[in-house]
């Protein structure tokens, strides 16, 4: 049900290998990383005027572009970033806001962190509303996938990115250059944290996410499992409005 964390020399590999999970029967987990640096945007993205262009521009920075199916925004992708993808038959009475219930139970169980606040951070690349942060940067953005099937559970793909090490300000201004050749806002680099300069942690504890990932998802045919409460250690985060 599981693989090992996996290790691409591109990051269209480690799409494709997404792509295969949400495609797979049964529960599915994923955790990889990518060697070389990419960008990778909505494909909604490549209707914009300009795209091919930014693109291209882009690729010459060392920053090639690569587009996904679903939405949010712009995230740098390479050497210390890593991927955490789980796909699931949704069982009934499932969702949305489940699935990132899910998500952040297996970061607060896999990483060992005491607090991870949850919300917008302003500013930081692909922003939303389920970012896991730490002092108010933020360490993991996290998204979903949903699509009907012919058995009537939909089935979900569940993702998650986490800024494990490295050089976070050379993503986030490859993100900001491309935003400003699309007439898109830019990013700023100190609103994000990396899981090795905020924590104790010397490199990703993939076995611990793996691990919390398998009891997860072996949970997932027991209603009774599904928690519409957030566990302790894991606050709401409401920034104030700039």
């Amino acid at each position: 049900m599981t693989t090992p964390l996996r290790r691409f020399g591109s990051v269209s590999e480690g799409l494709t290998f997404e792509a295969g999970l949400f495609s797979a029967q049964g529960p599915q987990v994923g955790l990889w990383t990518a060697d070389a640096n990419a960008l990778v945007c909505p494909r909604a993205y490549e209707t914009r005027n300009g795209f091919a262009q930014a693109a291209s521009l882009s690729s010459t920075r060392g920053w090639p572009v690569h587009v996904r199916p679903t939405g949010g925004g712009t995230v740098p992708q390479g050497r210390g970033m890593a991927n955490l993808a789980l796909s699931f038959d949704a069982p009934e009475g499932f969702t949305i806001e489940d699935g990132y219930r899910l998500l952040t139970r297996i970061f607060r169980a896999g990483l060992r962190v005491e607090t991870l606040d949850i919300g917008n951070t302003p500013g930081s690349f692909c922003d939303g509303d389920w970012n896991l942060s730490i002092n108010g940067r933020k360490l993991v953005g996290t998204a979903q996938r949903w699509r009907p099937t012919h058995h009537g559970s939909p089935r979900v793909l569940a993702h998650a990115m986490v800024l494990v090490s490295g050089d976070i300000a050379s993503g986030a201004d490859s993100v900001s250059a491309f935003h400003r050749d699309l007439g898109l806002s830019p990013v700023k680099a100190d609103v994000h944290t990396s899981l090795c300069s905020a924590t104790h942690h010397t490199d990703l504890p993939a076995e611990n996410l793996l691990a919390a990932a398998r009891g997860e998802l072996a949970h997932l045919s027991n209603p009774m499992n599904f928690s519409t409460k957030e566990t302790n250690h894991i606050h709401r985060h409401h920034p104030h409005p700039s």
